[in-house]
């Protein structure tokens, strides 16, 4: 398992948010799924987030498409394709 725990940047619809990031990669045989939680700076970031058609999460200078389970400050995601983070 990888993980990724500090900064990163959330893609709202064309807006950015920056924001606290828990993330893990995990395997099971040969699927790779990445996902964790997002502390957000406030709730109506958060309902913008939530809210959004595109939202990209950018560590560095890598991004992933995910999906937002929730809209408060504490948000859990599931990423979808390539992670932005780890190898």
């Amino acid at each position: 398992m990888t993980t990724y725990d500090g900064p990163a940047t959330v893609i709202a619809d064309g807006t950015e948010f920056e924001v606290t990031a828990q993330l893990t990669i995990t395997t099971d045989g040969r699927m790779k799924e990445w996902g964790g939680s997002l502390d957000v700076p406030d709730g109506s970031a958060a309902w913008t987030i939530f809210d959004a058609r595109s939202a990209k999460l950018r560590v560095g200078d890598r991004e992933g498409d995910f999906i937002a389970k929730g809209s408060s400050p504490a948000m859990d995601i599931q990423g979808s394709g390539r992670p932005p983070f780890g190898g």
